[in-house]
């Protein structure tokens, strides 16, 4: 079978970032790949985000212009309006309407803020309840995609031998040919946290291929097949945000499937939508995932866990003053203690 005659769904969480996923479509929708189907999970955004997208659908709204120096952004507007079908979480998880299987764009609204596990496993559970076959494209909505991009995530997965999921060239928004990650990174078991984004801070022309080592793809961009999905089950919904994309990757290598980079294939990031860098906000959900990362790999060493957030995460802002942070830190480690606690 040809990499063009494979079905590939891209899911694309949103969560109040319209203005992004619109640009993020318009990209998707330039990709060269005749079979692609491109499933937007809503999670119940408050400023009304799924509406505007379908808006921008039925061609009565126009994808915003891009901030950023990207030079794909000039190019001209995907043709609309674009056929597509809305479902409710309920309706997508029995599996969607049987005659619209072919329909290249399909709304979901989950209904709630469901993070990023449970609202791209809305999607997972569409796809699976539908029957649909070949790839599932993880792709965040503040992405921008390459036109051929899929073409080298294919190509890898082809030749990457059981293959579990397969991640680009992850690049600046901003500084374009600035490398934020190739295709993932590098994860301490026993206290969940990650040491080093591969090859994060190169340009694009220094990348260094293949990589010694990845732990994890990135749930940013991540292309599986959907018989490994089958396999390995869904995303684990306790990691609310963050680390969910490590443990299902580690979970994919502990069921004999590998990773794999694709290098040529480049997705540009802008980052920092959901939870800015530096805010309480993702002071907790980091901290408290890599938490419940470390007691599912290593639970006995949860303690030396916790002590080691405790310096890594927690002195600096006591050291700063920086009173908010410091609580959301203890708060992620409470709640990690907690949750191990009740299962």
């Amino acid at each position: 079978m040809t990499a063009a005659s494979r079905d590939v769904h891209v899911l694309v969480l949103v969560w109040n970032g319209w203005e992004d996923a619109l640009e993020c479509l318009e990209s998707l929708l330039r990709v060269e790949h005749p079979r692609l189907r491109v499933i937007v999970c809503d999670n119940a955004s408050p400023n009304g985000s799924l509406e505007r997208i379908r808006e921008w659908a039925e061609g009565r709204r126009a994808a915003p212009a891009a901030s950023g120096p990207l030079p794909a952004r000039a190019a001209s507007p995907v043709p609309k309006p674009i056929p597509f079908v809305e479902y409710s979480r309920e309706e997508a998880e029995r599996g969607g309407a049987p005659d619209a299987v072919d329909v290249p764009l399909v709304l979901v609204q989950t209904g709630a803020n469901l993070g990023f596990a449970g609202g791209n496993n809305v999607g997972l559970r569409y796809l699976l309840a539908s029957g649909a076959e070949g790839f599932v494209w993880l792709l965040n909505n503040d992405m921008v995609v390459a036109p051929d991009v899929l073409e080298h995530l294919l190509a890898a997965a082809d030749t990457t031998p059981a293959v579990g999921a397969v991640g680009a060239t992850i690049l600046d928004y901003v500084e374009p040919d600035r490398v934020q990650e190739a295709a993932g990174g590098i994860v301490v078991e026993w206290h969940g946290m990650v040491t080093r984004m591969c090859e994060s801070g190169r340009t694009r022309e220094t990348v260094r291929a293949p990589l010694a080592r990845l732990d994890y793809v990135s749930g940013g961009c991540l292309l599986a097949p959907l018989d490994v999905v089958r396999r390995v089950g869904l995303l684990d919904e306790r990691f609310f945000l963050y680390a969910e994309d490590i443990e299902w990757s580690l979970r994919m290598r502990a069921a004999g499937f590998a990773l794999a980079w694709a290098p040529r294939a480049l997705v540009w990031h802008k980052g920092g939508r959901s939870a800015v860098h530096g805010s309480p906000l993702h002071d907790y959900h980091y901290v408290r995932s890599s938490l419940l990362l470390a007691r599912k790999l290593r639970p006995r060493m949860l303690p030396l866990a916790l002590a080691w957030s405790a310096v890594r995460c927690g002195l600096p802002k006591l050291a700063r003053g920086e009173w908010r942070r410091l609580d959301a830190v203890w708060r992620a480690g409470r709640d990690a203690v907690r949750i191990q606690e009740e299962r």
